[in-house]
């Protein structure tokens, strides 16, 4: 018919993305692809959220793409090349112990980042034989050339006064400044971004910062600039060299907030009684699962991280403290848990609040 352009079917809908289901859910695209997978690990109560959000945008996986990765996981490995050294303070090697937790998670980050690239892993513990003249012979005997360092127990203690000049290293956190190495660390500083920017979605007003000392040096002082940043008084700032403070219910009393930011889920555990009534937000959640609002940091995707440098330097024969270290940052995932309310509630709440 005239009038009509030459190609007059109806234009098709734009198809659902993996990155959209993610973002409604509030985790990673992996996670999105572990839950269409039956032997993923990954928990029921996730799948089932995942599955959900899925459903209702009318996302489906594709299944071409899927058998593409499924062959591409299932070729044959990287042949072995080289064995690196993960270097640990004695305090930190023992929570690895416990089977759990942040530095547990680094460990086996590390391990499955080696093999990812071919490699393996030797853990180094620097006791007190275990001096950084043991540990260069060491490394020649094994001829291991490439290094990472863990964090220490301290945010101001030193690294192993190695012979860097004959190694590649890496450095996992912000508390080992010298030598200046190829670095992955939480971004903490949008870490911080992204949770104003939800308290401020849900409309709290009133938020405070409770930070460890030790934290705020580990963090380069990131989780209290952003929060400075968004116009927040120093005053709202708690900061302690210990997370055990009597005084610390006096002082929320003192500043009345509507909501509680801490630098790790453990605060909210310490808090008294009536102050853990009062809606509060980690800016490091134990797990993917925790009660607990906030951001899971993924320890493991970190160490991966580490790896992934470790590995470039190595390519690039790169020896000692680089010319340009790289600064590889991790966003983290949210978790929204029990301890904040959702946008929904809020918004009821304020309503109720004006009638």
């Amino acid at each position: 018919m005239p009038g009509l352009p030459s190609d007059s079917n109806p234009p098709q809908k734009a198809a659902v993305s993996l990155r959209q289901v993610a973002e409604l859910v509030g985790v990673s695209r992996m996670t999105v692809s572990r839950a269409f997978q039956k032997d993923a690990p990954i928990s029921e109560e996730l799948r089932k959220k995942v599955l959900e959000a899925a459903h209702k945008l009318g996302y489906k996986p594709d299944r071409m793409v899927s058998e593409l990765m499924t062959s591409f996981a299932s070729r044959r490995s990287i042949s072995y090349q080289e064995t690196f050294a993960a270097i640990w303070s004695p305090e930190r090697w023992a929570e690895i112990g416990t089977g759990e937790g942040y530095h547990y998670d680094l460990y086996h980050g590390l391990i499955e980042g080696a093999k990812l690239h071919g490699r393996s892993i030797d853990h180094i513990v620097m006791t007190q034989e275990m001096t950084p003249r043991v540990i260069d012979r060491m490394l020649t005997a094994r001829n291991i050339q490439g290094v990472i360092l863990t964090p220490p127990s301290a945010a101001d203690a030193e690294p192993p006064e190695l012979k860097w000049d004959h190694l590649s290293a890496a450095t996992i956190g912000y508390s080992y400044q010298k030598p200046n190495f190829h670095r992955t660390q939480p971004g903490h500083y949008n870490m911080m971004v992204r949770v104003l920017e939800t308290l401020n979605e849900r409309q709290y007003e009133r938020p405070c910062l409770l930070i460890h000392s030790d934290m705020d040096k580990r963090t380069n002082r990131g989780y209290r600039a952003a929060f400075l940043a968004w116009g927040h008084d120093p005053a709202r700032i708690w900061q302690s060299q210990s997370h055990c403070i009597p005084e610390l219910s006096e002082w929320l009393n003192r500043v009345k907030p509507d909501v509680i930011i801490g630098d790790w889920e453990l605060w909210h555990d310490l808090l008294p009684n009536e102050d853990q009534k009062t809606d509060f937000v980690a800016l490091s959640v134990r797990s993917i699962e925790s009660r607990v609002a906030g951001i899971y940091q993924d320890a493991a995707s970190i160490a991966k991280c580490s790896v992934d440098l470790l590995v470039r330097a190595r390519l690039q024969h790169e020896r000692g403290e680089p010319r340009e270290p790289l600064l590889m940052l991790t966003s983290g995932t949210w978790v929204e848990g029990t301890t904040l309310k959702s946008t929904r509630e809020k918004k009821s709440e304020s309503t109720q609040s004006t009638v």
